[in-house]
This record gives C-alpha cells, sequence and structure tokens, in this order.
C-alpha cells in the first residue's frame, strides 16, 4: 500500500477539485450507440489509447466496447467515479490517493492488471538557467546558473511541468523526499515540452508505459531523460529501459502498475456479465496479445490476478469454470 502524507492527501483533493473544473478535461462527446461498455482511455497516440485499440480487436465480437476520451488515468478515474465510463485503465498510486476522498473510486474492481507506468524526466541537454536576476518582469544578462540535471536527485530545488498523473505522482514523491519541488500543472507533454525550452521549468514529469511515442520522437542534441538513482518505495519499482533516440541504454526508470478496473456490478445482472466477458476475453488472447502485432506493454503482464491490492473482479472465477479454453487466474 502507498503510504501517503496528510498534508499531501488533502493537497490531492484541492489539486482534483481544482482540475475536474478546467475545460481541458472536458471530454469531447462520444458516440455511444450501440456501445456495451464505455472505456475511459487516454490521449490520443499514447500507450492508454493503444491498449484499448488492442482490446477492441480481439474482444470486439465478444463485447462491444467505445473509447471515453480522455487526459489520462487521474481523468478516468474521474469519468468512473461519475459513473461517465463503465471501465477505465490507471495507476495504482492514483488510485490509492484518490480512494481516501472517493468512496465510488475506493469500491473499483480490477477487471485485470496492465503494464507499467514509467516516469520519463525530461531535461535539457545543454541545461537550463536557473537563479536569473529579473528586473521589471524581464531577465537580467549575464546572471543565475546553468543546471544539469542527469539524476533525479539532481532536481532538488527545481520547478517541473508536470502532466496527467504524474501531478500526483510528482506530488506523492516530493511528500516522501522533501527535495522543494515545484510544480506545475499542464494539459500535455506538447506543453510541457514547450516550457522546458522556454526555460519556465528545468524538467517535465510524464508518466506513460514503455515506449512512448512521445519520447521516442525527441531528438538527443535538444533533450535528455534523468535517470532515476534512488531507492523506491512500495508500490513503485525501478526498471530499466531503452530510448536509443536520447542515448539512454540500460536506463533506470520509477515505474508503477497499471489496472484495467470497472464497477462492482452486481453479479449476474447485464453489466456484470459484459465485464466479465471482457476479462474473460482478454484472458483467453493473452498469449496472442503478448506475441502478436500489438502493443508491447501486454508482455509484461506476468500472473493475471497480481491486481497490487485491489480487489479482483470476480468474472475471473467465473471465466476459468465456464470455458476450458479460460486462460488460468495464475500465469508462470
Amino acid at each position: 500500500m502507498l503510504s501517503t502524507p496528510h498534508h499531501i492527501t488533502l493537497h490531492t483533493l484541492v489539486l482534483l477539485a481544482a482540475l475536474c473544473v478546467t475545460p481541458a478535461w472536458s471530454a469531447s462527446p462520444t458516440d455511444t450507440t450501440g456501445c456495451e461498455l464505455r472505456v475511459a482511455t487516454g490521449p490520443a497516440g499514447k500507450v492508454y489509447e493503444k491498449l484499448f485499440a488492442d482490446m477492441r480487436n480481439v474482444c470486439a465480437a465478444e463485447v462491444s466496447l467505445c473509447a471515453v476520451p480522455s487526459e489520462g488515468g487521474l481523468h478516468n478515474l474521474s469519468l468512473l467515479s461519475a459513473s461517465q465510463a463503465d471501465v477505465g485503465l490507471a495507476q495504482v498510486d492514483t488510485i490509492e490517493t484518490m480512494k481516501d476522498g472517493d468512496d465510488n473510486v475506493r469500491r473499483l474492481q480490477a477487471v485485470m492488471p496492465l503494464h507499467a507506468n514509467l516516469l520519463h524526466v525530461v531535461t535539457l541537454s545543454a541545461g537550463s538557467k536557473v537563479d536569473v536576476t529579473l528586473i521589471m518582469g524581464k531577465p537580467v544578462p549575464s546572471t543565475g546558473r546553468t543546471v544539469v540535471v542527469r539524476n533525479f536527485s539532481e532536481l532538488k530545488g527545481l520547478s517541473i511541468a508536470a502532466v496527467g498523473s504524474a501531478q500526483l505522482m510528482g506530488r506523492t514523491l516530493e511528500g516522501q523526499l522533501g527535495y522543494g519541488l515545484k510544480f506545475e500543472n499542464v494539459d500535455t507533454d506538447d506543453q510541457a515540452l514547450a516550457r522546458l525550452r522556454a526555460g519556465s521549468v528545468q524538467a517535465v514529469f510524464t508518466t506513460v508505459g514503455w515506449p512512448s511515442p512521445a519520447i521516442s520522437k525527441l531528438r538527443d542534441d535538444s533533450f535528455m531523460l534523468a535517470r532515476y538513482d534512488l531507492q523506491a518505495r512500495l508500490p513503485y519499482q525501478v526498471v530499466k529501459r531503452n530510448y536509443q533516440n536520447l542515448g539512454a541504454l540500460n536506463h533506470p526508470f520509477l515505474a508503477v502498475p497499471n489496472l484495467l478496473l470497472s464497477h462492482p456490478y452486481k453479479a449476474g445482472g447485464t453489466y456484470f456479465k459484459r465485464v466479465a466477458t471482457l476479462q474473460r476475453c482478454l484472458m483467453q488472447h493473452l498469449d496472442e496479445l503478448q506475441e502478436g502485432n500489438f502493443q508491447p506493454s501486454w508482455k509484461e503482464i506476468k500472473d493475471v490476478a497480481d491486481t497490487s491490492g485491489v480487489a479482483l473482479f470476480p468474472g475471473a472465477a467465473a471465466a476459468a469454470t465456464q470455458s476450458t479454453a479460460a486462460a488460468p487466474l495464475r500465469r508462470k
């Protein structure tokens, strides 16, 4: 379980209230005609959206799915809580934080564990100016100093542009470490990178599965990834991945598991059966998803019953007995 200081929890509740009234969080209208399950996904082109496309690809014949556009896991939990989605994807740490102030989130159940999201810490290769003297709001030439951030531990006292679930993850880390990080919430990776280039912040925090389409497009003559050089506390862990485009090989990232979540629907009811069908379908097709031409994040799933302490949607038990082709609850 994630231990979050009390003052961080209160800050989080204020943050959530602010985010929920921000226009950028309003999903575009979605046609759900003929749709059996509404799935809260994520930004276009990012891993959540790609996983949803894979789910629909292999399971559409058994249960019809439609995407509810969102800004990511934090927004997905708000959509689920407000009954604007039936199923959604989110990080375990975000669930732990939000459930303290939202009973609807606390009651959510895990349909299936997914990949881990990695905290991508993007900085400028040439470094960023800090402590610049301002007169009438304008920087004085030849003042300040340049900081080059190659490791997470070098972020102390710096400003961060945080995207999506990284807004909560970053504040949780600040509560644990006391680094004096100053966060600015932005809606997209592009906005965060623009603020980094402009010198408004010295790093970008964005959480996404590997490989990140946005990070894969960056060039090492302008950007680099800071290494996570600290010990990880549960539910976090340190994993190593590669981004050849940024010269980041065997690079340590802070990672946190994702879950596919649903409401605790009444057993035997229409929505219970639909979610159970999706759950059973994904288990049956997991080998195909891991070995075929699908998002590589599926390969990270080792045990479909490992839901990081979140209650497992009970349709899994039925799936194991209703079909001899169903995947076992524990995969070796």
